[in-house]
């Protein structure tokens, strides 16, 4: 039986694409028995560097987003989110489990923009495009899509 496609940030799956060079591995072995997992990561994909200085939503209308230094990288994060959508179109993805609180994974909480480490309510950049083509989107802390229940 062929598995349902999972699109996956790159981070969960333990590749070390984090802005600090790290990764957010966790558990895969119940994902790998219902899906065929495809990592991603928007904000490689998108042309920045590993280690990256950390980046912040602070404008959702109109969208931008700047790193630490105060460099915009809104283009950034918009090429890799664009760069999603097209592989999730391609592959027939209709799921995608993302980092929590990336700016440009994250499906409830983003940093707020000050890089003071608050979270505010808000969705990232790439959540946002996948969900514009219907792609249902879970964190790593949705319990139903690590297997702790069904789906």
């Amino acid at each position: 039986m062929k598995k349902e496609k999972l699109l996956i940030s790159a981070c969960l799956i333990g590749q070390n694409v984090k802005y600090n060079g790290k990764n957010n591995q966790i558990n895969l072995s119940s994902l790998q028995k219902r899906y065929e997992l495809i990592p991603f990561c928007p904000e490689v994909e998108g042309g920045l560097s590993t280690p990256r200085s950390p980046s912040e939503i602070v404008s959702y209308s109109p969208l931008k987003l700047i790193n630490k230094e105060y460099k915009e990288v809104t283009k950034e994060f918009i090429l890799g989110a664009k760069k999603a959508t097209t592989l999730a179109q391609k592959e027939g993805i209709k799921k995608a489990l993302l980092k929590a609180n990336s700016p440009s994974c994250s499906s409830s909480l983003v940093y707020d923009g000050t890089f003071g480490g608050k979270l505010r309510r808000g969705e990232g950049v790439t959540t946002l495009f996948l969900k514009d083509i219907g792609v249902e989107i879970f964190d790593e802390h949705n319990k139903s899509i690590l297997g702790e229940s069904s789906i």
